[in-house]
């Protein structure tokens, strides 16, 4: 007998690349209730994984697209702005969501917005890193303990989801953007760091120009 866990010995079992509907629809019959569950649960997980990338690309994007997020890069002043939207973008795709976090901190964003943010942080982190923890492996568990790890991954994507409308809002009361609340819920997002752009191009021309005499 081996020492090692079920989960451990055989290799789970996948779909071809091929299969279609009518293959799918005919394994789905064949299985058994508790086959069922544990699928169900395996979907879950792959909606979970969904969410966090998601949340994570809508931060990205968001302190990308906003000129009052600055990070400490290494490009000079002269380097076009083309240039430094896209070394920008590279350091963030290249950042831990704990980094992003610690970059909007040294923003002055709202306490209670960033201890937010690391609580959702915290559910990513139970489902990237801590999950399988308490052997919470498919092939492992009943009925009932997959319809259990079920809700907690719906509970996460519920989470993660809405964490992602809250990024926007986050940034409008740290002033990073302004927020337009259309008629379907949407949001229409400006970058505040054009009045800044506009601000400097105004003070630059008045410079210039020097004292009315």
């Amino acid at each position: 007998m081996s020492d090692f866990p079920a989960h451990q010995q055989y290799p789970a079992r996948m779909f071809r690349a091929s299969v279609g509907r009518q293959e799918l629809t005919e394994i789905l019959g064949s299985m058994s209730d508790l086959d069922v569950a544990r699928f169900l649960y395996c979907q879950e997980m792959a909606g979970a994984y969904l969410a966090v990338g998601k949340f994570e690309t809508m931060l990205i994007s968001a302190m990308h697209m906003c000129d009052r997020i600055r990070l400490q890069m290494k490009l000079g002043r002269d380097t076009n702005a083309w240039t430094r939207s896209l070394e920008k973008k590279a350091q963030l795709e290249g950042s831990t969501l704990g980094s992003l976090i610690k970059i909007l901190e040294r923003h002055d964003v709202d306490r209670a917005d960033i201890a937010y943010l690391r609580w959702i942080k915290d559910k990513r982190d139970y489902f990237v890193h801590r999950l399988f923890h308490e052997d919470a492996w498919p092939g492992e568990l009943s009925e009932e303990g997959c319809a259990l790890m079920r809700r907690r991954l719906i509970a996460i994507q519920h989470w993660l989801a809405r964490g992602e409308r809250n990024i926007w809002l986050i940034f409008e009361r740290a002033g990073f953007v302004e927020l337009e609340r259309l008629g379907d819920g949407g949001l229409l997002a400006m970058n505040m760091g054009v009045y800044d752009a506009i601000q400097q191009d105004v003070e630059r021309l008045a410079s210039d120009q020097g004292p009315n005499e």
